[in-house]
């Protein structure tokens, strides 16, 4: 059986509802049971009022509000007041602008920085030589510890800011708290990461074909 592989489809027109011509790929119609299921749980269980706020903002801020904006009114028309920012430190001046802001429109806010309580790589089996810098020390970030002091400190939402590829992977995997991403970590696009999406038959060829 083939993959589910919305990406390859024609025409999508499930946002409409409409199924009659859907390719054999098509996970609405291969798990129409449990999507009904998974779509019940939201509905009928914690995340229907986030649900409803998402659709609001999305109507409100359509082309119009940044995602900066975005978060904001999320944050507003669900009455959360205290935002956690779980933040890279190599973009700790940004972190600083994104809590100044915040702050500015209301906001409470609690910051920390992904090498808070950081591990020396060895304790999780990594060799010298798969160092960034082999031969010194160089303590991992510690994700775990960011979701675990964020919900210690109260955030109602945690804002994700520059998290590398694993590390956001591990948040996600411990926290608790609602949780939106701001920025995803791209060091060679300035964290950009769609760019070699866009370049992929120019620049960035050598993603797309290795060989």
């Amino acid at each position: 059986m083939k993959p589910a592989r919305c990406s390859d489809c024609a025409a999508p027109l499930c946002y409409l509802n409409v199924f009659e011509h859907a390719p054999a790929f098509c996970p609405s119609t291969r798990y129409e049971e449990e999507i009904r299921e998974a779509s019940r749980e939201v509905i009928e269980g914690g995340l229907a009022e986030v649900a409803r706020v998402s659709s609001i903002v999305e109507a409100a801020g359509y082309c119009k509000k940044t995602r900066v904006e975005e978060i904001m009114d999320f944050a507003s028309r669900l009455g959360l007041h205290r935002l956690g920012i779980a933040f890279c430190v190599g973009l700790r001046r940004e972190a600083g602008i994104l809590a100044d802001i915040l702050e500015g429109n209301g906001f409470e806010t609690v910051s920390v920085c992904c090498k808070l309580g950081g591990i020396a790589k060895e304790e999780f089996g990594l060799e010298d030589g798969e160092k960034i810098n082999p031969g010194t020390y160089e303590g991992a970030c510690n994700p775990a510890a960011q979701a675990m002091v964020l919900e210690k400190e109260g955030s109602e939402l945690n804002i994700l800011l520059g998290l590398c590829v694993g590390h956001d992977t591990i948040f996600f995997a411990t926290t608790n708290v609602l949780t939106t991403v701001l920025a995803a970590k791209d060091r060679v696009t300035g964290h950009c990461p769609l760019q070699p999406l866009y370049l992929a038959d120019a620049y960035y060829g050598r993603i797309k074909n290795p060989q």
